[in-house]
């Protein structure tokens, strides 16, 4: 998981980027350039450029919300 954990220099949290559809952290860049990162999730294939970041103590919560909107 720590390969997943970057800190934000403006805040100093650890943050986290996970996939929007589903919460996974294996989400990784797989384009970019004058339109801005396109964004792969290698658990439910999601592909776009819209991500959440999250601070890493509040990841429980946010795949909590993703997985019971599912529901």
């Amino acid at each position: 998981m720590n390969n997943y954990i970057y800190m934000d220099n403006l805040d100093g949290y650890k943050k986290v980027k996970i996939c929007p559809q589903c919460g996974s952290l294996k989400i990784n860049w797989i384009a970019g350039g004058i339109a801005g990162p396109v964004y792969k999730c290698d658990d439910c294939n999601y592909v776009g450029s819209f991500i959440l970041e999250v601070n890493l103590k509040d990841l429980k919560k946010f795949q909590d919300e993703i997985k019971n909107d599912k529901d």
